[in-house]
């Protein structure tokens, strides 16, 4: 059974977003800080640190829903979203209304649809979530 092609799109746009403002932030980390912010080095470390994680997760996503992969995509959306979740939480302390915003909408897409993915989902065993 294939995707929803409404489910890849917006996920993946939701991925490339994440790996873009990544990388943006690689390069140009004022870019993505709150105006008047200085770069230090602890932001630099940040940066780095945020790319880490962010450009695997991303290729992660992309990869599963290019391929149409079913196995894996349900927890990967799931850690995704709840990484995005915690961008927002972060943008929120910040005063960064851009981290606020793409992190909500983001972790709104991948939650939403991992929820959709798990509700046509069977699973046996004693992994089964709502037993």
């Amino acid at each position: 059974m294939t995707l929803p092609r409404t489910l890849v799109l917006v996920n993946g746009l939701a991925a490339l977003g994440s790996a873009v403002a990544c990388v943006i932030g690689l390069v140009d980390p004022a870019a993505l800080l709150p105006s008047g912010s200085a770069v230090t080095s602890s932001v630099d470390v940040y940066a780095r640190l945020y790319g880490a994680r962010a450009l695997p997760l991303s290729a992660v996503v992309l990869y599963l829903l290019v391929t149409g992969t079913r196995r894996g995509l349900i927890p990967v959306l799931m850690i995704a979203g709840l990484v995005q979740a915690a961008d927002a939480a972060i943008g929120i302390a910040s005063h960064a209304p851009g981290m606020v915003v793409g992190g909500t909408v983001a972790a709104a897409i991948h939650l939403v649809s991992a929820a959709f993915l798990a509700r046509g989902t069977r699973v046996n065993g004693p992994a089964r979530l709502s037993e």
